[in-house]
């Protein structure tokens, strides 16, 4: 690859560094690929850390402080029951898909009540780590729902498992120069076979990192980017007449 084009690679990565999403959190992966989502060839799929599986505790004691009351007992079963088992551990999903350590606080619970005589829930996440071996699902999946149906709810408490798993990633910013290298990679293979005749224009590769749910325990983690070859002999270039479905 020629100066110019490392140039512009650098000086991509050091633009998206002022984008990248911050230090070790947990982040929720929603979603799966859509038909306007621009997944470039030099994406990275890997396993993700963990997963999850969201279960709504609810209650319909008629008088409010026995529902609480018998929920927050079945929280306190539940993680009793945690800390017995090294392999399972309790989160909360902020409305911002960052995932927190389950804590018997009312700032990271979010009790609905559905009125006098009515029903009481929440929502926590169960947790368990992929294994690097891991090949697929099942044996995680059973672990969590097996999990769910060990617990003794007090009172009137229910525990309701969601119908679909979910995963997260630790620390996803981790993964940027990866990609990055990856991409400097193809430029390098594509302009080698080209020749000295050509030149990489690159596009995106300033935006943060994105990520998608691509399988039952896998993401893909990807920077939006595109890039044009174009010959050498073009002292200017503009990629502005091109289209959005390029």
């Amino acid at each position: 690859m020629n100066k110019a084009v490392w140039l512009l690679v650098a000086l991509s990565i050091a633009s998206g560094a002022a984008h990248a999403q911050s230090g070790l959190e947990e982040i929720l992966v929603t979603g799966t690929k859509v038909e306007d989502t621009h997944i470039p060839a030099t994406s990275l799929k890997r396993q993700a850390d963990f997963l999850l599986l969201q279960v709504e505790i609810s209650n319909d004691s008629r008088d409010y402080k026995i529902r609480r009351d018998e929920i927050y007992a079945t929280l306190r079963a539940v993680l009793a029951a945690a800390e017995r088992d090294h392999a399972i551990e309790l989160s909360v999903i902020r409305e911002d898909n960052i995932v927190l350590p389950l804590k018997l606080e009312d700032t990271t619970l979010n009790f609905q009540n559905n009125g006098v005589g009515g029903t009481l829930e929440t929502t926590i996440s169960i947790k368990t780590p992929i294994g690097s071996g891991a090949s697929d699902g099942a044996t995680p999946i059973a672990k969590l729902k097996n999990f769910v149906s060990s617990i003794k709810p007090a009172g009137r408490t229910t525990l309701d498992e969601g119908e679909e798993t979910q995963v997260s990633v630790v620390n996803i910013a981790q993964y940027r120069d990866p990609v990055i290298q990856l991409f400097a990679n193809d430029v390098r293979k594509v302009t080698t076979a080209l020749g000295g005749d050509y030149r990489v224009v690159i596009r995106g590769l300033d935006q943060p990192i994105q990520w998608i749910r691509s399988g039952t325990l896998d993401v893909t983690i990807f920077v939006p980017y595109k890039y044009d070859i174009v010959p050498t002999s073009i002292s200017s270039y503009s990629p502005e007449y091109r289209t959005s479905e390029d």
